[in-house]
C-alpha cells in the first residue's frame, strides 16, 4: 500500500509567542482545525518550518506517526540547536531539523503537498520571493495555508498583524489559487485569527 504523504510547511512566528493567546498548545482547538484542514494521518510528512520552541513540531510528530516524517526548520542558529536538542530529549526518531533562509524554505523543489505559514506572514519583508521559493516547493495541486490576524487600527508592514485581503492578493499574484478564507480561526485568545486556503494548479 502506497504511504500517504502530506508534506506541510509551517512557518510559526516566534516574535508574536510571548503574546498572550499567542502560543500553540497540542491539545488546543488549533490542532483540531488543522487536522481537519490538511486531513493529517499516520505516514504523512510534515514541515514545520519557523518551528520557534517547536510546539507544532511535537504535536506534528505524534499525527504522523512513526511511519511519517517532520522536517523542522528554522533560520536561527540558536533556536536550530535548541530544536535539535528538543527532539532528542523527545525521541523523536521521525524528526528532521532543516535550516532555512530569510527568503527560500530550505526544502528541495516540489518536495510539498502542503505549506502553513502559521502567524509570521505578516512579518515577511520580502513576500514575493519566499511567494516564489513556496511556489517552487509545493508540487502541482499542493495547497498553502496562510495563518494570521488582521492588524490593529495603527498598523505598517511587519508589524502586528495583516489584512487577510493583502495576504490573498499578494500570494495569488504570485500564481496560488483561492480556495477558501476560514475568518474565525482559533488559538489566539479573544482576538479574531484568520486562516486562508490556496492550492497551487495542477497544469
Amino acid at each position: 500500500m502506497k504511504v500517504p504523504i502530506a508534506l506541510l510547511l509551517t512557518v510559526t512566528c516566534a516574535g508574536c509567542g510571548s503574546w498572550t493567546g499567542f502560543g500553540f498548545h497540542t491539545d488546543g482547538p488549533e490542532m483540531q482545525h488543522l487536522k481537519q484542514v490538511l486531513a493529517l494521518v499516520p505516514g504523512s510528512v510534515v514541515a514545520d518550518v519557523g518551528a520557534g520552541k517547536g510546539e507544532l513540531t511535537l504535536a506534528l510528530a505524534g499525527e504522523v506517526g512513526s511511519s511519517g516524517r517532520v522536517f523542522s526548520t528554522e533560520i536561527d542558529p540558536n533556536r536550530l540547536q535548541r530544536l535539535r536538542e528538543l527532539a532528542a530529549r523527545a525521541k523523536l526518531g521521525n524528526v528532521t531539523v532543516v535550516e532555512a533562509r530569510s527568503a527560500e524554505t530550505g526544502l528541495p523543489q516540489g518536495c510539498c503537498d502542503a505549506i502553513v505559514l502559521r502567524r509570521v506572514y505578516h512579518h515577511l519583508g520580502d513576500p514575493s520571493s519566499i511567494n516564489a521559493s513556496l511556489w517552487g516547493s509545493l508540487r502541482p495541486g499542493g495547497v498553502l495555508i496562510v495563518i494570521d490576524f488582521p492588524p490593529p487600527l495603527f498598523w505598517s508592514r511587519g508589524s502586528l498583524g495583516l489584512p487577510a485581503s493583502d495576504v490573498i492578493g499578494e500570494v495569488t499574484a504570485s500564481g496560488f489559487e483561492l480556495v477558501r478564507l476560514i475568518d474565525d480561526w482559533p488559538g489566539r485568545g479573544p482576538l479574531a485569527s484568520y486562516c486562508v486556503v490556496f492550492r497551487k494548479p495542477t497544469v
